[in-house]
């Protein structure tokens, strides 16, 4: 399993170790601060794949934003599969 950023919930040592399982965690947040020629050259990178159409995020659902709570309790549920997207 990768972790991206920060996850939710715990995962018992117990059961990666007899499952022959293992986590590694991942965090923008830390290059860009270690490392931010790095993160900026990543992020224009990222950038130009979506100005070109070769990056198109999955969206789970578009809500209006008087939904704004039901949104949020897709993502707390993590029912989402994808972006949860709030239009103005």
């Amino acid at each position: 399993m990768v972790a991206y950023s920060s996850g939710g919930g715990v995962i018992q040592a117990y059961d990666l170790l007899v499952g022959a399982k293992s986590v590694i965690g991942f965090q923008m947040a830390r290059i860009a601060r270690t490392q931010p020629d790095t993160y900026d050259h990543w992020r224009q990178e990222l950038w130009q794949y979506f100005a070109s159409g070769q990056l198109r995020p999955a969206v789970h659902a578009e809500y209006p934003l008087d939904q704004a709570a039901t949104a949020h309790a897709v993502i707390e549920a993590h029912a989402n599969l994808g972006k949860v997207v709030l239009i103005p």
